[in-house]
Formats: C-alpha cells, sequence, structure tokens
C-alpha cells in the first residue's frame, strides 16, 4: 500500500506530503520525512485517510487518525450558505431592477 507523511499544520489542518515514485526509486520515505517534514509528522498507509475530501478543511489528526473535526465542518457549511444566500440576494436585488439575465451575468460574472 503506499504510504504518505502526514502532521498538524500551522492552521490546525493536516498537510499531506505524497513522495514522488521517481524519488521513491532511490530514496525511502522514512527519507522524505526527515528531510521535508516536521519533527511532529508520521507516515501511514494512504488507505487510512478520508475518502471524502469534501470537507479537508476540516480534517484534524488525533493519534495518528485523521478524522473529520464536526464543528470545523459545520463552519464550512455556514459559511458556504452564507455565501450562497448573499449570491442569492444580490442576484434577486438586480433582478428586481429590471435587468435582463443576459445583463445580471455580465455584472456577476
Amino acid at each position: 500500500m503506499a504510504q504518505v507523511i502526514i502532521h498538524t499544520n500551522e492552521n490546525g489542518g493536516v498537510s499531506i506530503t505524497y513522495p514522488t515514485p521517481e524519488y521513491l526509486e532511490t530514496h525511502t520515505i522514512e527519507d522524505v520525512l526527515a528531510k521535508d517534514c516536521p519533527d511532529h509528522a508520521i507516515i501511514i498507509d494512504a488507505s487510512e485517510l478520508p475518502t471524502d475530501n469534501t470537507y479537508f478543511d476540516a480534517w484534524v489528526l488525533n493519534s495518528g487518525v485523521v478524522t473529520v473535526d464536526e464543528t470545523k465542518k459545520q463552519a464550512i457549511i455556514d459559511k458556504q450558505t452564507a455565501e450562497t444566500t448573499a449570491k442569492a440576494s444580490a442576484l434577486a436585488k438586480l433582478a428586481a431592477l429590471g435587468l435582463s439575465e443576459a445583463e445580471v451575468k455580465a455584472l456577476v460574472g
């Protein structure tokens, strides 16, 4: 199984290092760990990572296991919802001004 190097980054999230196959032809993953990663980084099988990376920014490392922090996940959902609501509101206001769909698209992209 392929191995990766993971560690908690300065933002409290998870950073993942994927060594290239070319580098691994002449080096070990331990060489990558020693050369390019912080002291607290660990090696795991890539199969241990969550398969759904929709909420990658909510991933946290707990005792060598990557999980989704539900509080961070909800914050991401709330932000996405707020952005969608704000955009819908702006589009509704522009449409209320009598602009055509093409004019609205030209304004908001």
